[in-house]
């Protein structure tokens, strides 16, 4: 394995070997990077040659744009996203009609070709009927209040993850804990391990992952990795195809970044992902870069958190990995060949022996609730995670607490954030206080006033950056998993998140809420009016166009 290598070699020959690496990957990088931009480029002056010598038809050719800004204004407004989003892309389409229409094309719709759905819907297919080859968790009328069973029957109807109980769950406060447990639980692996993660970065916490993959490869355990090609696009070492293929670990980009904009360019793969045999997963907020473990400093301490499910929720992960798996390799799944191992002699048993033979108590465990992972992707006609946030909101008797690190919301979710607060209910949202991008912090800023006029508490993560994503609900209910608080999480990429009733985690998720909130910096009113005419008109600016960042 690599790490072992290097400690086996002199310094001086380390050294040159770091250097060549570091070449190595600029050259890649920066190389792909500019083929890339080139085409784009070229499809721009392409584009622009054609307008120029079209000129003699100048009339007939404004004509067409405006009759073109038309009909995307209409699809835009007819579509079934937030007016927020929609305003945020009429506005360009109808100052720069040709340039505005194909850059929502390109850039702002979630379309797909007549091949890419049928491929997409029939994956989707087969992944439900996965979730089915697990005995269902029967819910008692009255062993769950009406609005958690109203969360449940959404969440079934619209994304068919199911809920499951006798599911042991585990919450790490920080990245670093988190990271130790994901290397501890894919030493036991046995059969399987999955990895699927937006960032892949070279470095510490790479190089100890990889490890650990190959040792369990090298046992002949089934090894997969998929990582987001834009994502990783500048920090994925050049060698990592071939480390890992010599390792025995198959790797695969998923959305492959092309010559100059594609269809889906922008409908990335944000989830993250470790399944283990099908039995234990985890998600988070965590990518494969030192900067979530701290093992480098970048914007100050970098808090993020990590959930652990043991148990029949862990399909749901698994499933997931799987299905996303199938879309990149273009291969068919035998998902019945993943399910646990003491689950193949269920083919032969009746549902009702089910849980005896997978060692699951038939009474449910009160400490263990219900989980029911899910998957939120662009291309429906709706927003699985916005909704679910606010179903969860609305559910709320007491408290709402959330960690994101970024804040842009639409009309509607401010409006239930609002509405939370002033029914009674004591809502805290936490956003990084060292940003890593500038400009999203300043439209996060922007939306400071309206929630605190409502009575919303606003903290800043003082030590750093918080990239958490969560939310809990009077210590009852809660999410954590890999979506933010912004339109890019809600609309344009391919999230995941687990769902919690009365789970284990939901206390340790309080602690860390508590411990969180009291090393950070609370916003006041006085913190508003000192700021300068230049930076709130900025603000209003990115406010508009707050969809497009």
């Amino acid at each position: 394995m690599t790490s072992t290598a290097l400690h086996q070699t002199s310094k001086p020959e380390v050294v040159r070997a770091s250097k060549h690496s570091r070449l190595r990957r600029w050259a890649t990088t920066w190389g792909r990077a500019a083929i890339i931009a080139l085409a784009f480029s070229v499809q721009m002056l392409l584009l622009v040659a054609v307008l120029t010598f079209l000129t003699e038809w100048s009339s007939a050719i404004l004509a067409a744009q405006s009759v073109l800004a038309i009909i995307v204004m209409l699809f835009i407004l007819n579509g079934r996203r937030e007016t927020t989003y929609k305003l945020a892309w009429i506005i360009p389409v109808l100052t720069l009609p040709l340039l505005g229409s194909v850059f929502y094309l390109f850039y702002g719709a979630t379309v797909m070709t007549r091949s890419q759905r049928e491929r997409f819907d029939a994956a989707t297919q087969r992944a439900r009927d996965a979730l089915r080859l697990l005995p269902p968790t029967h819910l008692p009328p009255g062993e769950v209040p009406s609005p958690v069973r109203r969360q449940l029957t959404y969440l079934e109807s619209i994304s068919q993850y199911r809920v499951f109980d006798a599911t042991d769950t585990a919450y790490y406060p920080v990245g670093e804990l988190g990271f130790d447990a994901m290397i501890e639980a894919i030493g036991r692996a046995r059969h399987y391990v999955f990895a699927e993660y937006f960032i892949v970065a070279g470095g510490k916490m790479l190089d100890r992952l990889i490890d650990a993959l190959a040792a369990k490869a090298a046992e002949g355990v089934d090894v997969r990795f998929l990582y987001d090609d834009l994502g990783s696009f500048f920090t994925l070492p050049v060698n990592l195809k071939e480390r890992c293929e010599a390792a025995g670990i198959a790797i695969i980009p998923v959305n492959p970044v092309g010559l100059g904009f594609t269809i889906t360019f922008q409908n990335r793969d944000h989830r993250k992902i470790l399944s283990i045999d099908g039995r234990v997963a985890f998600t988070g907020g965590i990518n494969i870069a030192d900067e979530y473990i701290n093992e480098i400093v970048r914007f100050g301490h970098w808090k993020d958190t990590v959930l652990r499910l043991e148990g029949p929720g862990a399909w749901g992960l698994a499933v997931m990995f799987l299905q996303m798996w199938e879309l990149a390799s273009r291969a068919q799944v035998d998902y019945a060949s993943f399910l646990p191992a003491t689950q193949d002699a269920l083919e032969a048993r009746p549902v009702e022996d089910a849980k005896a033979l997978t060692h699951v108590p038939a009474v449910e465990e009160p400490e263990r609730g219900h989980v029911a992972p899910f998957d939120d992707t662009p291309f429906d006609d709706l927003s699985l995670g916005s909704d679910i946030y606010q179903h969860l909101m609305q559910a709320a008797k007491h408290s709402v607490d959330i960690f994101t690190p970024y804040l842009v919301l639409s009309d509607s979710m401010v409006a239930q954030l609002a509405a939370t607060s002033r029914s009674g209910v004591r809502v805290r949202i936490v956003v990084p206080g060292i940003p890593d991008k500038w400009y999203v912090s300043l439209a996060t800023h922007s939306y400071y006033r309206p929630l605190m006029e409502a009575g919303i508490e606003v903290y800043e993560y003082t030590p750093g950056f918080i990239h958490a994503k969560s939310m809990l609900v009077d210590d009852e209910l809660g999410l954590v998993g890999t979506i933010n608080f912004d339109f890019r999480s809600f609309y344009l990429h391919q999230e995941c998140a687990v769902w919690m009733h009365q789970s284990a985690a939901l206390a340790e998720l309080r602690s860390d809420v508590e411990a969180t909130v009291a090393v950070s910096r609370r916003i006041t009113m006085e913190d508003l009016t000192d700021t300068t005419m230049v930076k709130r008109l900025l603000q209003a600016m990115l406010r508009v166009f707050a969809p497009l960042l």
